[in-house]
């Protein structure tokens, strides 16, 4: 398959996928986790032969509403489970036990699994924290790239290497969080720190195979001795480097799977966003990365 003949085809593709993702992002809005809403997520478990309604515990928390704000309940492991996730507001431990003693007393006996809390002003810092990464990331990346090609001939611009490999980043960004801005609102996935986690973790892996690609094509510049066009040497690159992309890729692929299988359930969707994350990256470094570096010769050349 020629890559970049067939360009416009993934240019097409992507630009949907991105679209889809924007709007996603917009319109279901992203559900943000206790890591950077700040309260307290309690975990408990009913113990009675009765099964608890989530409907009973809403009635609960409704009449203490001086104490509690903002409750979300959630029942966790199943329709017929009996274990509950309680997102409250960060409450003092006294009134935190007389709100046990009330659930005891008026909806039924439980046992308390986890309690974790985290304050309102951390969690503000941890989110505006996760911004400057992922924004140091990125401008660090893209002045890397455009150091590592300084040599690049001029009529090329070194400087295109790293805007094409940012335009590739946020490709797979925008994807990851559309899909899971769409699986919050669907199935109640939260955005955390292991999320940011997993979304610094794609960049890395991402830059590193356009790279990969990227000074396949530097190379093969100085090696041809201007005697072929530029769109065949960035062709001749994809080339000689897909096996290596797609290879890695699958071998990394494979434990994910296999976590994502037989892991526990507190890593399932920092590894789904890690193998998403691949998954993109590895597309975009093959047909999104280097074949716009053609299209944007090709766009300067006519306007010179």
């Amino acid at each position: 398959m020629n890559v970049t003949t067939n360009r416009s085809r993934a240019f097409i593709f992507s630009t949907i996928l991105v679209a889809m993702s924007i709007a996603s992002i917009f319109v279901f809005e992203l559900k943000l986790g206790l890591d950077f809403t700040g309260g307290a997520r309690w975990q408990i478990e009913f113990s009675g032969e009765e099964k608890v309604k989530t409907s009973k515990l809403t009635e609960f928390f409704n009449s203490r509403k001086e104490l509690t704000q903002g409750v979300q309940i959630q029942r966790s492991g199943g329709v017929d489970s009996a274990e509950f996730l309680i997102t409250i507001e960060d409450l003092p431990d006294a009134e935190l036990q007389e709100i046990a003693g009330g659930l005891k007393s008026e909806v039924g006996e439980f046992s308390e699994i986890s309690y974790r809390k985290v304050d309102a002003t951390i969690g503000q810092s941890f989110k505006i924290k996760s911004l400057y990464a992922v924004g140091t990331a990125l401008i660090g990346i893209i002045l890397f790239v455009a150091f590592a090609f300084r040599k690049i001939p001029a009529s090329i611009n070194p400087w295109r290497f790293g805007a094409v490999a940012i335009v590739a980043l946020f490709h797979d960004i925008l994807i990851i969080f559309g899909i899971f801005v769409a699986l919050g609102y669907f199935f109640g996935i939260e955005l955390n720190l292991p999320f940011i986690t997993a979304i610094l973790a794609t960049l890395g892996f991402s830059v590193n195979d356009t790279i990969v690609v990227l000074d396949r094509v530097r190379e093969n510049i100085h090696t041809s001795k201007g005697q072929k066009n530029f769109e065949t040497i960035v062709e001749d690159s994809i080339q000689q480097t897909l096996f290596r992309s797609v290879g890695t890729s699958i071998s990394t692929l494979f434990p994910l799977v296999a976590l994502l299988i037989f892991g526990a359930d507190a890593i399932f969707f920092f590894v789904l966003a890690l193998t998403i994350g691949i998954v993109v990256g590895t597309y975009s470094s093959i047909f999104l990365a280097a074949p716009l570096l053609v299209s944007w010769k090709e766009w300067a050349d006519e306007r010179e």
